[in-house]
Parts: C-alpha cells; structure tokens; sequence
C-alpha cells in the first residue's frame, strides 16, 4: 500500500506537464524532431486585434531523455503578445506555502480557490516504469493553470494537476510570469520540486504537455442586476498587426542533473480584420 500510495504522488507530480494532442487550432509551423519540440497555435477564428485562446503542445521525448526528475517548464512568448493584459486572470488564487512543499494536497475542485482565476485547461501523460517487473504504465491528469499574488512585482501562477488513472492525486505547483530576452517578451515558468526516493518504485517518463490559455472552456461569473452570471472571459489579446517573422514561442525544460533542453516554433500570423467600407 505504501509503495502504491508513493508511486501515486511521484507519478502525478511529473505527469504534470504533459498532454493530448492538440485539438482543432491554427495549424503552427512543425519544429525539428529533437528531444522536446513544441507547438502554440491560435483559434481558427482569431483574428489580428482581437483575443483568442493559446493552445501549447509541449512533447518529450523519454527515450532521448535523461531518466532525472524534470524540475522546470519554461514557456517564451511574444512581447506583442497581451497574455498578461488579457481578461484572464482577475481573481487571485492563494494557496499557503506548505502545499507547495509537501506537493500532494487535498481538497475540492481548485483547491478551493475562486473560478475567475482559472487562465487555462489542459491535460497530461506520463510513462511509468515499475522498478523489478519492468512493466510500462501509462498516467493520465488534467492541469488547471491559475493566477496567483504578485511575487515581487510579477504575476504568481498556481497549477493544480488531478490524476484521473490509474493512480490519480491532486498536486499543487507554483510558478511565475516573468520578462524574456529578445525576440521574446514574457515567460511562463512552472516549478516542479523534486521528490526523493522513487528510485526503488518506479522511472517515471514525461511524454506530453497540452494546456490552452484562454480555453473556451473557462467560465466566470459577476454580479448583474442582483444576479450572478457566467460569462466566457477574452482570452489573450492580439496586436494589431503581425510580427515581421510571425509568433515566436520557445520551451525550455530542466531536469535534476543539471541537463536543459528547449525547442522553438512560430505560429503564424491570423488574418487581419478588414473594416467595410464606408458609404454617404
């Protein structure tokens, strides 16, 4: 029972952040094969000046990797990019320090913190490799990104992970939105603790990361005529006009023995809004 209940926190806390395939989006220019490669895509519909979901697809692979525990998921993104600035985000989530370090938490869906600081859905899979008989598991979870308070003047994040089978947890991370070195704006950094002793349970592989900012699936709710309302919040704004060498995103990954991965993509600019003409 211990050894399972072990195997269940671990696993969870590295299946994190990984993912399905990305569903219906703005197809994003493929990457070179490598180790890690990604993907951000916008809606089908997004347009320049408007707002739209961010769909990332962040895939590993465990068979080029090294068998350390992965410590932190990098995001890069645009400067023109409204992530920060969009209708995301307007509550904050707080969750105390402990759950942090002990990881495994319990409680209701969220943790308990306010829906209106839901920034993003998204779902993750692992590959788990019992120590002794050698067999192969595959994990499932979804991911919750949310707001947290301002750290030093930057925008906190918290994610929750729930494992759905075959073990399943609930997990808590925290992260940070932070400034970025040119061509890139801001980064979304996720911090993953290290968890001692699995050595004797289990490797546990990251395969695959998808979470979308702005998902259509986020619901808020204020306060109208004495009535409270749900509303789809917008999503991240779009400039007005496209970068010259369109949406430049980069992940990078770090693992407990020091090893550091990225991959880089570019999405595609989404069409311009033309306005009608105007008659007398």
């Amino acid at each position: 029972m211990l050894r399972r209940s072990r195997l269940a926190a671990a696993l969870v806390v590295l299946v994190a952040f990984g993912g399905l395939p990305a569903a219906s989006a703005t197809a994003a220019a493929r990457p070179k094969a490598g180790p890690v490669r990604v993907t951000a895509a916008f809606d089908r519909a997004a347009s320049l000046g408007g707002t739209t979901a961010l769909d990332v697809d962040l895939q590993l692979d465990p068979r080029r990797l090294p068998m350390a525990p992965l410590t932190s998921v990098e995001l890069e993104y645009p400067q023109s990019l409204g992530l920060v600035s969009s209708g995301l985000g307007l509550a904050v989530c707080t969750r105390p320090a402990s759950d942090f370090a002990q990881v495994l938490i319990t409680g209701p869906r969220l943790g308990g913190c306010p829906p209106n600081a839901v920034m993003g859905y998204g779902t993750a899979r692992a590959l788990v490799r019992l120590v002794g008989d050698g067999q192969v598991i595959p994990e499932y979870a979804t991911v919750t990104l949310l707001s947290g308070p301002l750290v030093h003047g930057r925008l906190g994040l918290v994610v929750f992970v729930d494992g759905e089978r075959p073990f399943g947890a609930k997990l808590a991370f925290a992260g940070e939105v932070r400034g970025a070195a040119a061509p890139y704006g801001g980064t979304l950094a996720m911090r993953m603790p290290v968890i001692p002793g699995l050595e004797d349970v289990a490797v546990v592989s990251l395969v695959e990361l998808r979470i979308v900012i702005g998902s259509p699936a986020i619901r808020y709710y204020e306060r109208r005529r004495g009535r409270v309302v749900a509303y789809r919040p917008a999503g991240v704004a779009l400039p007005a006009h496209c970068p010259a060498h369109g949406f430049r995103f980069r992940a990078r990954v770090a693992f407990a023995d020091g090893t550091r991965h990225w991959a880089a993509t570019t999405s595609p600019c989404p069409r311009a809004v033309v306005a009608p003409p105007t008659g007398r």
